[in-house]
């Protein structure tokens, strides 16, 4: 009775590809290659890649993987070669191109014998499958009860070695807050301001003085000048004052609501 037949390569083979000029398995063809027996020149790589990626995927679940990697650096030789014989630059060219692929048939060579010794691993027995070693005991471990009572004492002794001793206190380090001009003040200098003199004038008139010494001097003008326009304007939104701008960029003058505008 006849077998039937399978796609499937035997073990071991490489896939079989049809091209003109050659029928047969992969590593056939790199062997004859190899021997110069079949001119590579010859060949379509374009049918060799074509029907060497439909094996790959044809035997994706039934081929070891170890075993289509040997078949992707095979093919791979074979596509370096071909690229390196189609067009050489010049003879110097050729000749370095053919030293190039004695080269990688050496390779190849060598691939081969890796090839043979990983079929001579792979059919060796395997520890965990085909024999396993002997079992090691296993190691005892304590009580859970045990283990808690241990981790109390050790807490206990660490305690224990704090009794009676003085604690220093550490003092947190709080740095001193800088001296700045708060809104409050603010609003409460231009009320004053005002009520002394209802006609106002620029922003500069509503600042307090700085002393030129004082440590401070630059961050404490900066925040006067923004809590006096903060001010400024909220007096405004209440009714209290008004603010003038005469020209982009220019001073803001301030003045009470009742006095006479400066454009009038």
């Amino acid at each position: 009775m006849e077998e039937p037949a399978t796609d499937a390569p035997p073990a071991g083979r490489a896939p079989v590809l049809s091209v003109e000029g050659f029928s047969g398995p992969l590593d056939f063809l790199v062997e004859m290659v190899r021997r110069h027996r079949v001119d590579l020149r010859q060949l379509s790589i374009l049918a060799l890649v074509d029907q060497f990626v439909a094996a790959l995927e044809a035997h994706a679940d039934d081929v070891p993987l170890e075993q289509r990697s040997a078949w992707v650096v095979l093919a791979s030789q074979l596509v370096l070669l071909k690229a390196q014989l189609l067009a050489p630059a010049g003879p110097e060219e050729a000749e370095r191109a053919e030293e190039e692929a004695q080269r990688r048939m050496a390779q190849l060579e060598e691939l081969a014998l890796m090839r043979a010794a990983a079929e001579w691993l792979g059919a060796r027995p395997q520890l965990g499958r085909d024999f396993h070693a002997r079992g090691q005991r296993e190691r005892p471990t304590r009580p859970r009860s045990e283990m808690v009572l241990a981790f109390l004492e050790a807490v206990l002794v660490m305690l224990e070695g704090r009794v009676g001793r003085e604690v220093t206190p550490v003092t947190p380090y709080r740095p001193a807050p800088p001296d700045l001009v708060r809104m409050p003040e603010a609003l409460i200098r231009i009320r004053e301001i005002l009520t002394a003199r209802p006609a106002g004038g620029p922003l500069r008139h509503f600042l307090p003085q700085i002393p030129p010494g004082h440590p401070q001097a630059a961050l404490k003008r900066r925040s006067a000048v923004a809590s006096t326009f903060l001010a400024g304007l909220q007096l405004a939104g209440e009714g209290v004052l008004r603010l003038e701008q005469e020209a982009p960029f220019g001073p803001i003058f301030l003045s009470a609501l009742d006095a006479t505008p400066r454009h009038a």
